[in-house]
């Protein structure tokens, strides 16, 4: 009895081989794809938003990737103070390596996007994607679009040109005509930081602080209640994502290329009272109702074109898309024109003096 008793302590002793198990699914290996969960991009989309038009948004995205890396990379050489700032743009020109095909891939960057963004709300607008339930993409979209008119706005100071000392006497005097509305973009809202050293403080962080907030808004409710489309989704979105990577290629090639052959110059130091110059072409419509209305021009424009996107669901209330309201169409054409127009007649009038008027 002694014997077999030790004989299975001995047994029990020994070290016993480990079980073979049967790998089950939360042992399988994973690859890349699922731990970055990009099995999730395969959702399916209607075929129709592989053609251009459809793509005008995200093309306006790759723009405004283009513009925060290369916004990031000249912050580093910029002296946001009114006596470094002309300076230090003329710095990363003249001694930054490859800072002068920076600066003009940032501005040639600016440029695509402010017309892009142009052509998808007025695609948009002519598909009625603004209709119930997609308000608050089209909402979202419009915003979007001024954050980019304020971040052109805020860039164009920064140069401290004349023509960038110019649009910051504009700021300020139409800020004065509005209030305390405009306090904010005063130089008496504070004595401790210069204007010019606030407002790049909003040109670096705080609008695109919105602008990115705002992308991710829209881009969340695209996914979710999904693009204007009559047709089955069959198409799975990667194919979409392909396509639209081949073409944000291709539009870098093209701003790398105008950067190289076309990059923008810069003016002399600004001087402060002094009328010489116009606006950066953006903003030409603006400056081509100033030229009639004088200063209050720059505040009246702007409501009128902004404030009229913004109530665009609201007055197209009919979800029959048969029936589009022949009025709002052309009400839309008209300040459509008048928006192209201006920018065309800015270019051609005379400089004339705003401030005072």
């Amino acid at each position: 009895m002694a014997d077999h008793v030790h004989a299975e302590r001995a047994a029990e002793a020994r070290p016993h081989p480990a079980p073979t198990l049967t790998p089950g699914p939360e042992h399988r290996d994973v690859g890349i794809k699922e731990r970055l969960a990009l099995n999730e991009l395969e959702y399916r989309i209607a075929p129709v938003a592989n053609r251009l038009p459809y793509m005008l948004g995200g093309l306006t995205f790759v723009g405004i990737i283009t513009l925060i890396f290369t916004g990031v990379l000249m912050d580093q050489f910029y002296n946001p103070t009114p006596v470094g700032a002309h300076d230090s743009v003329v710095y990363i020109m003249s001694r930054v390596p490859m800072g002068n095909w920076l600066r003009g891939l940032h501005y040639w960057a600016a440029t695509i996007v402010l017309v892009s963004v142009v052509l998808h709300l007025v695609y948009v607008f002519w598909r009625r994607s603004y209709l119930r339930p997609r308000e608050v993409t089209w909402w979202a979209g419009v915003a979007l679009f001024l954050t980019i008119f304020a971040l052109a706005f805020t860039g164009s100071v920064l140069r401290a040109d004349q023509e960038g000392s110019e649009a910051l006497a504009h700021a300020v005097a139409g800020a004065q005509l509005v209030g305390a509305l405009g306090t904010p973009l005063t130089p008496a809202f504070t004595r401790s930081a210069p204007l010019l050293a606030r407002l790049h403080n909003a040109h670096v962080s705080l609008l695109p602080i919105v602008l990115l907030a705002l992308v991710g808004l829209h881009f969340w409710l695209i996914r979710y209640l999904g693009i204007h489309a009559h047709e089955p989704k069959t198409v799975p979105f990667t194919n979409h994502l392909r396509r639209l990577t081949g073409f944000g290629l291709l539009l870098f090639a093209i701003l790398g290329t105008l950067a190289a052959i076309v990059p923008p110059g810069i003016g002399f130091p600004g001087i402060e009272g002094v009328e010489v110059t116009k606006p950066f072409w953006p903003f030409l419509w603006i400056y081509a109702v100033e030229n009639t209305l004088g200063i209050w021009g720059m505040i009246l424009a702007p409501l009128v074109l902004f404030g009229f996107l913004f109530i665009v669901p609201l007055l197209d209330r009919s979800y029959d898309e048969s029936r589009r309201p022949r009025w709002l169409v052309t009400l839309a054409g008209l300040l459509l024109v008048l928006y192209v127009g201006g920018i065309v007649y800015g270019v051609f009038a005379p400089q004339m003096q705003h401030i005072g008027m």
